[in-house]
């Protein structure tokens, strides 16, 4: 054994007493996240962290690694910080808007029983995965009358998330006012964008000014707040009971098929389900999304989405999501994927899922 294969073989010892050592560590790290749990405190003691670094350095005798060691220490506290973060938000999902709102239903009807985290906006639930305060993430991706939501794509590309699931729900849209408003007194309605474009037809003849809102179950909230007979809001008949609010008119949308496409995210990419999806930029030159489609086509793949998106800060260029059939772990898509990245400026696999439909009965 020359002097390399001995220092090698004497790190894969230590490497092994190592990994022995981690685990220990993580178990005592699991255990005091349950007493603060237990005793309502924050994962985060700075001051602890400190003195824990600063007493630990003690030990090292040799100068020249006390920086490094400060590296490695300051990394080890902030893995078992991930690891307490990863198991306090365990189950929890979060979703974007208020109880009532679409988001909410689906995520009730996914992950019954678990805890729900309410966010303000789309980009709050992207973060609240990723910072590890929720295990999983509840927001709208597309309707089939109004279209993708953008920022939902653009999120996607920002954020190191991958999908679980997509689910689709029946938008069932009411005009919802406070009790003793009746059609002729309603001068403004309040709700999502994309709710007021599936509802154009129905408001169009009332010639009333429209709001756009974050989310319809705001929208219900904030005319219930108002007590104005003049002002309304377009939501789900379960806001009409959850708000105090009296059902105008019911099935507005322009669409009986109104339906939206609900998209689960989570922290890690799984292989699991018929449907995978990818993000991408390419070269803004002649052919370069044509040639792209060929290698697509080439390896026998169905392509059931393509969507593209502005890139912000490069006027008129566009980032891609291209979801098909299939799993991205199959043979030929491997094959399809290897030779597609090469021709691509920045890639992003977006993980295998399935596509959940509705219930029977909330068809019905």
């Amino acid at each position: 054994m020359n002097q390399l294969e001995e220092a090698r073989h004497r790190i894969d010892v230590i490497d092994r007493q190592m990994a022995d050592l981690y685990q220990q560590r993580m178990d005592a790290a699991r255990d005091v996240l349950h007493y603060k749990k237990a005793n309502g405190l924050p994962i985060l003691d700075a001051k602890r962290e400190q003195r824990v670094i600063e007493k630990n350095t003690q030990y090292i005798t040799n100068p020249d690694y006390l920086p490094f060691y400060r590296e490695f220490m300051k990394d080890v506290m902030s893995n078992s910080r991930r690891y307490q973060q990863t198991l306090m938000s365990q189950d929890i999902v979060a979703y974007a808007g208020v109880k009532g709102a679409f988001a909410h239903m689906v995520s009730e009807r996914l992950f019954p029983g678990h805890p729900m985290r309410s966010c303000k906006s789309f980009d709050d639930v992207f973060q609240a995965v990723v910072n590890r305060e929720a295990q999983y993430g509840v927001i709208p991706f597309e309707n089939n009358n109004s279209g993708l939501v953008g920022e939902v794509l653009d999120a996607l590309m920002k954020y190191p998330v991958y999908i679980h699931e997509m689910a689709d729900q029946r938008i069932k849209q009411c005009l919802l006012g406070v009790p003793g408003a009746t059609l002729k007194d309603v001068q403004y309605v309040y709700s999502k964008d994309q709710a007021l474009a599936q509802a154009q037809k129905f408001l169009k003849p009332l010639q009333v000014q429209t709001v756009a809102y974050p989310n319809t179950a705001l929208a219900a909230r904030y005319v219930a707040d108002e007590q104005d007979i003049h002002k309304a809001a377009i939501g789900a008949r379960e806001n009409a009971d959850l708000y105090n609010l009296e059902i105008l008119a019911e099935g507005i949308e322009e669409n009986p098929e109104n339906t939206t496409r609900f998209v689960i995210i989570g922290r890690e990419p799984l292989m699991n389900g018929e449907h995978f999806s990818i993000l991408f930029t390419i070269k803004h030159t002649s052919g370069s999304l044509a040639r792209i489609i060929e290698i697509i086509a080439k390896y026998g793949l169905n392509m059931d989405s393509i969507q593209s998106r502005p890139i912000k800060g490069r006027p008129f260029e566009y980032f891609f999501f291209i979801e098909m059939d299939g799993s991205a772990d199959a043979e030929n898509t491997r094959k399809c994927l290897k030779e597609l990245k090469p021709m691509c400026e920045s890639y992003k696999a977006l993980g295998t899922y399935p596509i959940i439909g509705e219930r029977k009965d909330e068809k019905e």
